[in-house]
Parts: structure tokens; C-alpha cells; sequence
């Protein structure tokens, strides 16, 4: 959640006279009276605007839904998705407040892409997604109580529990849909950043890629950071990174030397329908699996691995504000 102006009109029950007899006996309770009220007080506003904009968001998702089933025109459809997603990104403007980070432009889009399934980036996390003219760097912001409902909303769609906000911070499908624009983020390993009190960080070192990662070194970081209910997500290329680690390109060739000789026994037209087929699939797989461990336990000893870390520290760095 945005973070509050800070109030200074006194509670009406802290008078100016009764605040100059506590001043007399006891001034620490009553600043701390008074600090306390405006606390109390400024968070209403800024929440009403928060469930004003949920409330909005499942009515305009509500209602293109029974367009669609009502048969309306594409056009009409498109358009009608088009002003909702202003309206909305207007409003979600105005909670999040004026939004400014180093290397990134200060226009933001709106995500998702579609309030209706079948477009590419429909059903992904309402937030602003601000980027570089590179496309190399991409921060995505919004709250903790807007993704809350998303994630309530598409759980409900796909009939099953809804997931806490908590565990998308370092889920890969997650921070895939809050900063990817048509690839799918791996992690190999997570990067140790320290955290200031009051916010949780989570930093990511994997990769982008549209097939299996298999045997890819990792060459991208993603930094997520939750303090004072707003959300941030942010990705950006680490440079030095995409190293090739002997060692655990022989973890993968053994598990891909396995795969082969499975697929060269398969006999001619069989394909997929012989089961070494899926034999050959699990062996990929689980070689893959092996991959990222050995690269996750031998990165930190190489050294590429420092500069990695101090630009995740310099992106979690920007998304403070710093």
C-alpha cells in the first residue's frame, strides 16, 4: 500500500487545552496520542481508494465476461476491455500514488493486458509495469490487498485454493506474470540480500526462455520486495552472468547421454507411443533438476558470482527509492 501522508490535524478528542495540560505532565503520551490519531485516520482514505478500485476491477472483469457469453461483436469487446483497463489503471494510479524509479521510464502500462482469457497477457496480476526503452529492465508495482483479491479471483476460476501472497514472492509462475513478456523465469538459486526491518526481499538468480531451460546458465535476476503492503517486482539482465560451470555441464550431459540411448531404442514409428519415450522425457527433466543444484552449489565459489549479487543489491536498491 502506498505510504500515508502523515496527519497533522489533531484527534478531536486531543484538544489544544488538554494537549498543553498533558504537555505539563506527561508530553510523551500525548505526542504519542496524537501521532497515533492521525495513523488511525489517514490509512482510511487510502483504503477506501484500494477496495473502490478491487470493487471496480471484479465488476468490469463481471460484466465483459457476460458480454462475451451474450454474443457481443470483437470490436465492441475490445473497446469495451480498453476503457476498463484506463479506468483502472487510473485508479490504481491514485492508490499506488506518483511512482518514480532510476533507469525506467515514468509512463507505466497497465497489466493485465486483457480483463478476458485468450489474450497473452490476460489473467496476469493487476500492478503498473514501468521498463526501459531496452526492454532490459521492467519493475512491476501494486499492493499487497490488490494481488490479494487476484489471487482469490484466479483460484476461483481454476477451482482451487487460493495461494498466499507470501509464496508468490519466490514462485517462478508468479514472477513470471508480474515482469515477463513472453518467456517463462526458471530460478537457479536464490541470492543473499538482507532484508530492512519491515520488508521481506526476495532476489532470484535463473532465466527467461519459451522452451526447458535444460542445461542454459543463468543470465537474469528478478528482485521481489514487500514492505508496507506495496509490492514491487522487479527484472533486470546480470551482467557477467550466463557462465558455462564445466562441472555440472557433465551432471547434464550423463542424464542427456541416458535420454539418447532411450530415444535410439525406440523402435522407427513407435514416437511417443513407446514408453522409453516418456523414460527419455523424465531423464531430460530430471537432468535438467541436476543442472540447476550443481550450478546453485558452485556459482557462489566462481568469480563471476560477487558482481551478480552486487547488481541484485543495486535493483533492490532502486526499488527502495534509492
Amino acid at each position: 500500500m502506498a505510504a500515508r501522508p502523515e496527519r497533522k490535524t489533531m484527534h478531536p478528542i486531543v484538544t489544544l487545552g488538554h494537549a498543553m495540560r498533558c504537555l505539563k505532565v506527561r508530553l510523551t503520551l500525548c505526542l504519542t496520542l496524537a501521532l497515533l490519531a492521525g495513523a488511525l485516520i489517514a490509512p482510511a482514505r487510502a483504503g477506501e481508494a484500494e477496495d473502490a478500485y478491487i470493487v471496480t476491477r471484479n465488476r468490469y472483469v463481471a460484466a465483459i465476461a457476460a458480454a462475451i457469453k451474450s454474443g457481443i461483436p470483437d470490436q465492441k469487446l475490445y473497446k469495451m476491455d480498453e476503457q476498463a483497463r484506463a479506468d483502472l489503471k487510473k485508479r490504481l494510479a491514485t492508490v499506488l500514488g506518483p511512482q518514480s524509479f532510476k533507469g525506467v521510464g515514468r509512463t507505466p502500462t497497465f497489466s493485465p493486458g486483457a480483463l478476458y482469457s485468450g489474450e497473452l497477457e490476460s489473467g496476469r496480476p493487476d500492478g503498473l509495469l514501468f521498463q526501459d526503452e531496452a526492454d532490459t529492465t521492467r519493475i512491476f508495482v501494486s499492493t499487497a490487498p490488490i494481488l490479494t483479491n487476484w489471487l482469490a479471483e484466479d483460484a476461483k476460476a481454476s477451482g482451487r485454493r487460493p495461494l498466499s501472497l507470501m509464496s508468490q514472492l519466490s514462485d517462478d509462475g508468479f514472477l513470471t506474470e508480474a515482469v515477463s513478456s513472453d518467456a517463462a523465469f526458471t530460478a537457479y538459486m536464490r541470492l543473499p540480500l538482507t532484508a530492512q526491518e519491515g520488508e521481506t526481499v526476495v532476489a532470484l538468480f535463473g532465466v527467461f526462455t519459451q522452451d526447458d531451460p535444460t542445461d542454459l546458465p543463468p543470465r537474469s535476476l528478478i528482485v521481489a520486495r514487500l514492505a508496507k503492503d506495496r509490492v514491487t517486482v522487479a527484472t533486470v539482465d546480470a551482467p557477467g552472468a550466463g557462465k558455462d560451470i564445466p562441472a555440472c555441464t557433465k551432471v547434464w550431459r550423463s542424464y542427456q547421454a541416458k535420454a539418447n540411448k532411450l530415444f535410439a531404442a525406440i523402435p522407427k514409428g513407435k514416437g511417443a507411443e513407446d514408453p522409453q519415450w516418456d523414460e527419455a522425457q523424465t531423464a531430460l527433466t530430471e537432468g535438467g533438476t541436476a543442472y540447476r543444484k550443481c550450478y546453485a552449489e558452485e556459482a557462489p565459489k566462481l568469480s563471476f558470482y560477487p558482481a551478480v549479487v552486487k547488481r541484485a543489491e543495486g535493483l533492490l536498491s532502486t526499488l527502495r527509492g534509492k
